[in-house]
């Protein structure tokens, strides 16, 4: 959860600004609103979630406190706690997807939008503002969810290495940064906690080496670009899921949000000679991304 919480205080202004846009209300007028409660780690959360979503959707939802239709659980220990209380339905909301794997059985009612962003989007990212890259590197914990990498596109080597243990990091990554044109992280709570991140960027930046990925906080923290997923993604991705709930009459199957945000660290950007980046084309592409 540290990427939804810790873009949590970029949001100021994001209700009005959505507001002002002209998004179309939720379901149709003459439909009875959907009666949605929002589940997570404080009050304040659940709040600012809720505001986020009533900009969106509308006066096709009402949000309540008892009584609901269907409950939105904003993280992993929400989404449990939702599970235990077997309610209404229940869509988990940025839930690593390992956890979503072992919570989400046969017989709940329940489905979830995994933490974080596809692989094939953080590449599309990467290629658009690193045409000349040829030889891309991934790292990966030994049982991390991105089993596989995605079919190297013409022209390019993807190389995907297993890190055994944090420990082994820094020689892995002197071992094989002079072979790489860039390096891809994909979100892996597995391998990229805080401590991880010090090392990863500075390695990679005396190696000349640019990153991308895996989110919001390893931009801010030296990565040259990430696709993210901030609350007002995933609020629009659980709007899409509840809308196919009505169609449907049952959630649908787990998967990303398939509404995501550019993050870009300008000062590194300028440092690999990429400065100013023009955002807008990368902008459209995440638009199109699954």
């Amino acid at each position: 959860m540290r990427c939804v919480w810790g873009i949590a205080l970029l949001l100021v202004g994001v209700v009005a600004g959505v507001a002002a846009a002209g998004t179309p209300a939720f379901g149709a007028a003459t439909e009875a609103p959907v009666r949605l409660t929002v589940r997570a780690a404080s009050p304040q959360a659940a709040g600012e979630f809720a505001g986020i979503l009533r900009a969106l959707g509308g006066d096709g939802l009402s949000l309540v406190e008892d009584d609901a239709d269907l409950v939105l659980a904003l993280g992993e220990q929400a989404f449990r706690d939702a599970l235990a209380a077997d309610g209404p339905p229940v869509l988990g909301l940025a839930v690593p997807r390992r956890a979503a794997d072992r919570l989400i059985t046969d017989g709940c009612r329940c489905s979830a939008i995994w933490q974080g962003v596809p692989l094939d989007t953080q590449l599309a990212v990467l290629r658009a503002l690193l045409p000349e890259a040829r030889r891309i590197g991934i790292l990966r914990a030994p049982h991390s969810v991105w089993r596989t990498v995605p079919p190297a596109p013409p022209g390019l080597t993807l190389e995907a290495v297993t890190v055994p243990e944090p420990g082994r990091l820094g020689a892995l990554l002197r071992r094989h940064l002079p072979d790489w044109d860039a390096l891809l992280l994909p979100e892996d709570d597995g391998l990229f906690d805080g401590g991880v991140a010090r090392l990863v960027l500075l390695t990679s930046y005396r190696q000349r080496v640019p990153v991308v990925g895996p989110d919001g906080a390893y931009v801010r923290a030296g990565s040259v670009a990430s696709a993210r997923v901030l609350l007002k993604d995933l609020a629009a991705a659980a709007l899409d899921a509840v809308r196919a709930h009505q169609r449907l009459g049952h959630w649908p199957a787990p998967g990303f949000a398939g509404h995501y945000s550019l993050a870009i660290n300008e000062h590194v950007a300028g440092a690999y000679d990429l400065h100013p980046v023009d955002r807008a084309p990368l902008e459209r592409l995440l638009e199109a991304a699954p």
